[in-house]
């Protein structure tokens, strides 16, 4: 039987669907802007302020960041007025 992306093989041989929490999901820029509802410049103006946590992912000007869903989250929370 063979091992098919994404999924779990159980004792038995079935097959099982391998989903990570929503909360555990790692974000593009463009997936965090969009959750936040914000623009581009307000991201990076936050993310350099370390206002919310980032993640560079690669080396040099082909970098990029990515972010937690649940520091997202928490963060939103932490800054409710």
């Amino acid at each position: 039987m063979r091992h098919q992306p994404g999924r779990a093989l159980l004792h038995g041989g079935e097959h099982v669907e391998r989903r990570a929490l929503p909360e555990d999901e790692i974000l593009t820029s463009e997936e965090a802007r969009r959750l936040l509802k914000i623009g581009r410049t307000k991201l990076w103006d936050l993310t350099k302020k370390n206002m919310i946590p980032a993640y560079r992912v690669g080396e040099g000007r082909t970098s990029g960041l990515r972010y937690k869903r649940s520091e997202l989250l928490r963060w939103l929370d932490n800054n409710r007025i």
